[in-house]
């Protein structure tokens, strides 16, 4: 599981999270407090917001080409700034830094 803070300016707000599923993954179905996304080499995708954070569950199908694994990784990471706010550049950043306060 993977959390994601929001940059200044970027709201984490239920109804933009919809939006940014349907425009990027085409739709999504909600069990719970979840919404659950299947999209190219995505098997499933959980995604919820809570206490300002994104929380991000996935399991993904190593076996697809790589057509479509370039093309789920561009959709995903895509979303994740629109809705973050921040690129896959410093969400790779905070995560190291993260890791090496631990």
């Amino acid at each position: 599981m993977r959390e994601y803070k929001f940059k200044r300016g970027f709201k984490p707000d239920e109804d933009r999270l919809v939006d940014m599923l349907k425009r990027y993954f085409g739709g999504f179905e909600k069990d719970g407090k979840f919404y659950v996304v299947r999209f190219g080499a995505i098997e499933e995708m959980r995604v919820w917001i809570e206490k300002k954070k994104l929380y991000v569950d996935m399991r993904t199908n190593p076996r697809v080409s790589d057509e479509v694994a370039t093309k789920t990784l561009k959709a995903y990471n895509r979303f994740l700034e629109e809705l973050t706010g921040y690129t896959a550049k410093e969400r790779a950043r905070m995560m190291r830094k993260d890791v090496e306060s631990c």
